[in-house]
């Protein structure tokens, strides 16, 4: 496993944020696609998303989903859905975690001992990019650079 520097935007962004079991999420992820493109709009990008508040009594966690569309849109504040119309990390760390039914913990441990390695601090909670590869799907796990950063 390798650990990259790199930046990420995505513009017209959709988010949504629901609490679900931890082996749900991608139910959730769906739910969000559909609503995209029953509204008649359509996904640009990959499903990133958050976890949040992980409760290992119970198996469940707040999931804060984003997905990147095809325009941008006026919509009304709500209790579901928020429009970002730029999402963007000019500097952060990512891994390739291409074994959804291992736990994430290696790959979090790994970014996290690559920052102090180059001195700089991670945002958390990580942004996990979930990638449909040929049917099958990967993660890469993303932590922004909050500060320390080298280039600065």
């Amino acid at each position: 496993m390798n650990v990259k520097r790199a930046p990420v935007i995505f513009h017209n962004v959709i988010s949504t944020t629901a609490i679900c079991h931890v082996s749900e999420w991608h139910l959730l992820a769906s739910d969000l696609r559909n609503a995209v493109i029953s509204n008649g709009l359509y996904g640009t990008g990959p499903i990133l998303y958050q976890i949040k508040d992980l409760n290992k009594e119970n198996q469940k966690a707040e999931y804060t989903f984003y997905l990147p569309i095809n325009q941008p849109i006026d919509m009304p504040e709500n209790d579901k859905f928020r429009f970002i119309k730029k999402l963007e990390f000019k500097d952060g760390l990512v891994s390739r975690h291409a074994y959804l039914d291992e736990p994430l913990d290696f790959t979090y441990g790994l970014l996290g001992e690559t920052a102090k390695l180059m001195d700089v601090n991670l945002q958390e909670p990580y942004f996990h990019i979930y990638l449909d590869v040929y049917g099958d799907g990967i993660i890469d796990v993303y932590a922004p650079i909050t500060q320390g950063d080298l280039n600065d």
